[in-house]
């Protein structure tokens, strides 16, 4: 088992090797967007897949690398029931978005339906987190990555 300042290094490297993916396919995300947004509003749920799909894909190796950290079966449950969280808030926006502009749902369903969406893509891995820190002492959660981020960014402005 990986020490947390361990753990916290190879997460930020993993950070360091997609900055570069990561602003392509922001940029890709725009682009593709505003192209598809001008063809007709029924492509919405595509304009929703293009820009989640790659977080979520960026999202899976970070859930492989926090597999790694620990083998326990219970630890790597949570870390999988994270990733799967956030799949179901996927896909789910999807289905959401499909079904609204096909006149299935109506506009209150469809908003309610997104803000639940939304409070759950954004409580449960809170919850999670914390859950899995209390079983694991040495497991990283988003506050101390984004210290460790702020640390070395501010390190690197002293440095230059």
């Amino acid at each position: 088992m990986l020490t947390k300042e361990k753990r916290i290094e190879q997460l930020l490297k993993q950070d360091d090797s997609h900055w570069r993916w990561r602003w392509g396919v922001a940029i890709a995300t725009v682009v593709m967007t505003f192209l598809i947004a001008a063809q007709y509003r029924l492509y919405a749920p595509l304009i929703v897949f293009i820009s989640f799909f790659p977080y979520l894909c960026l999202e899976w190796r970070k859930t492989k690398l926090l597999l790694s950290f620990n083998e326990d079966a219970r630890y790597q449950r949570l870390v999988y029931t994270d990733f799967g969280v956030q799949w179901l808030c996927f896909v789910s926006t999807i289905c959401l978005l499909a079904a609204y502009y096909a006149d299935s749902l109506s506009p209150v369903v469809a908003i309610a339906g997104l803000f639940g969406i939304g409070g759950l893509s954004i409580l449960a891995p809170y919850i999670i987190n914390q859950k899995l820190h209390k079983f694991d002492v040495h497991h990283v959660i988003g506050k101390e990555l984004r210290e460790a981020r702020d640390q070395r960014f501010h390190e690197s402005n002293t440095n230059t």
